[in-house]
């Protein structure tokens, strides 16, 4: 492209004649372009042209990107479809694998499950088996060989020992300290058994230090060939050894009766050691002993050859130093010899000192129990005619009492009409009469009135107290709490709005009690009463009235938060005949002494916990007399 030169005319454009330098501007005609700026616009037009030749280019390479990575877009889906069908395939191919492994994993958990049952009931036959086994039988695992099992003749042994878990040396110390978790250490380390016969262990037991005998076996047990544990068996021979140890037995040769042998439990009779009779005549070792009639009795055995026995034979020898007399049960039986000829005689005895004296102890004491029963027997015959009168002096008292209430009903009673007509004679009084001082009107009638009212109060509460034998001995019969409640928040209204009071209930645990229903009532009646006559000025009465079970048996609770009292000081006090702990509010103090006697008539008891500023709450366990 050729770029004309714009001072040069342009053969293409038509030829703009030049206005003469003077001529006058026409303002209606517009301005004529003139060649510099016609060049700037070609300049710009053809820097466009090359700005779009630029962008076609670049346009055409990005096409040529494009088709490029289109064929690999193409080329990768094809690759990706591939890919997917052969992921189809191996999803196929690993849920069929699945399957197939489900089926052989329930097929091999149920041959577990059959095998675990029958593992189990084997270990429990063998449990059992072993359960009922006289020998004590026991499992130490590992190299501190803690107890893994132990059958109930092993627990037996230990009652109170806890075993299982424990290292043996923890467990049982004293079998440590012994050297018995040495000869456990050996057959864990070589995996060789361990024999041990009447092997001693002494121990702690329930009543002091005992010494026990057993025979055992330690046996080392092996998983995978490698020794992990070993296994105990033992067999408790105490009493076998005690009855050898216990038999005394000896041989004396000749007709001088030399001692041959002579075993501990002889020599512990003769008081003498085995070296200081072996090899002596008889009544040379023994000098005590002679003069007792045994030279007549051994002489007699030598010369017929029939034995002696003896039972419970008294023989007196010097033994400690001091003498003492021994009681044996014994034997002299001959020996022969190879031509049957006697040669000598065995001795063997047993020491039941202890069970002479004991039995000797008993018959004094059955004498003295007899003496003492006759003596007894006399003192019986003086409680019977004492209980005879002191049970006449309670049905006397008895009668008193009910002759009392029946009085105090009857005076309380008569009484309240003439009192009545007191208040009314007092109000005609009062209507008819004109005080001459106004001053002692104000002060004596309202005395006269509160002295009527004080009276009539007394008088209700002496006439409940006249009722309360027979309502303590009245029939139960259930009652609804919840019931009996109510009725009483009914008649006490006018102290419920006074003391601002919300009464709260939770009878749950028990809704219906079996009880007299007059006497329930009384006592709810006074223990809410109470509540509200004590409340705290200070802020509104709040009370709570439950009943839960103690041992099965109903306890009434009564709870509020009103001035309270020192229970710890005054509870003694507490339920007296007109005690009274507060003087500000109008009372006789029968209320409680009338609740803790219907309470305490029917098999009960009150307990009360308060303090000053805290409220009370009052426990009323309602008795199984119910």
């Amino acid at each position: 492209m050729t770029i004309p030169d714009p001072a040069l005319p342009d053969p293409a454009l038509p030829a703009v004649p030049t206005p003469p330098a003077n001529a006058a501007k026409d303002p209606a005609t517009p301005p004529v372009p003139t060649a510099q700026a016609l060049a700037v616009t070609l300049a710009e037009r053809d820097a466009t042209i090359t700005e779009q030749d630029a962008t076609n280019e670049e346009l055409a390479a990005s096409n040529q990107r494009l088709v490029r990575a289109n064929a690999e877009l193409t080329a990768a889906s094809a690759y990706v479809q591939t890919q997917t069908q052969a992921l189809h395939r191996s999803q196929k191919a690993l849920r069929q694998l699945n399957q197939q492994l489900e089926a052989r994993v329930a097929e091999r958990t149920g041959q577990l499950d059959a095998a675990l049952r029958e593992c189990r009931q084997h270990s429990a036959t063998l449990t059992a088996v072993f359960d009922q086994t006289p020998a004590a039988l026991c499992l130490l695992r590992g190299p501190e060989h803690r107890f893994t099992y132990f059958n109930r003749s092993f627990q037996r042994q230990y009652p109170d020992r806890v075993l299982r878990g424990r290292p043996m040396a923890e467990a049982l110390p004293e079998a440590a300290a012994q050297g018995f978790t040495a000869l456990l250490d050996r057959v864990y380390q070589t995996g060789e058994p361990y024999h041990g016969q009447e092997m001693p262990m002494r121990e702690e037991g329930p009543h002091g230090p005992r010494e026990r005998f057993f025979d055992f076996t330690y046996q080392a047990f092996r998983e995978s060939g490698t020794v992990v544990g070993v296994a105990v068996c033992a067999f408790d021979v105490t009493e076998q050894v005690r009855v050898r140890e216990q038999v005394a037995v000896a041989i004396f040769r000749g007709p001088r009766c030399i001692i041959e042998m002579a075993n501990p439990a002889v020599c512990a009779i003769w008081g003498r050691t085995a070296e200081q009779v072996v090899g002596k005549p008889l009544f040379e070792a023994l000098p005590d002993a002679a003069g007792q009639g045994f030279e007549e009795l051994l002489a007699g055995v030598l010369a017929t050859g029939v034995p002696f026995v003896a039972k419970e034979l008294p023989v007196t020898l010097v033994r400690a130093g001091h003498r003492d007399t021994v009681y044996c049960n014994f034997v002299y039986q001959p020996l022969l010899d190879a031509q049957g000829s006697i040669s000598g005689i065995t001795l063997v005895a047993t020491d039941v000192s202890e069970q002479v004296r004991a039995r000797q102890h008993l018959e004094a004491l059955g004498r003295e129990l007899a003496e003492a029963y006759a003596t007894l027997q006399v003192a019986h015959v003086d409680t019977e005619l004492a209980n005879a009168a002191l049970s006449q002096r309670n049905q006397h008292l008895r009668a008193t009492n009910e002759d009392l209430d029946n009085f105090v009903y009857a005076a309380s009673h008569d009484l309240k009409l003439p009192v009545l007509n007191l208040a009314g004679l007092f109000d005609e009084l009062r209507r008819g009469v004109t005080f001459a001082d106004p001053a002692e009107e104000a002060t004596l009638v309202p005395l006269i009135q509160e002295a009527l009212q004080q009276l009539g109060t007394t008088l209700d509460d002496l006439s409940a107290l006249g009722q309360v034998q027979q309502a303590a001995h009245a029939v139960a019969e259930p009652v609804a709490l919840a019931e009996v409640v109510a009725d009483v928040l009914l008649t006490l209204e006018p102290q419920v709005r006074a003391a601002r009071a919300r009464v709260t209930t939770d009878f749950t645990a028990l809704p219906v009690v079996a009880y007299s229903q007059s006497g329930l009532r009384t006592i709810v009646l006074n223990l809410l009463s109470n509540a509200l006559k004590y409340a705290d000025p200070a802020r509104p009465a709040r009370v709570h009235v439950s009943l839960w079970l103690d041992a099965g048996q109903p306890v009434l609770w009564v709870k509020d938060n009103g001035l309270g009292f020192d229970a710890t000081a005054h509870g003694p006090e507490l339920f007296q005949l007109f005690r009274r702990f507060h003087d500000h509010t109008e009372g006789t103090g029968v209320g409680l002494y009338l609740v803790n006697r219907l309470v305490q008539a029917r098999g009960g008891r009150i307990e009360v916990d308060s303090r000053v500023g805290e409220g009370a709450t009052f426990r009323v366990y309602l008795g199984g007399n119910q």
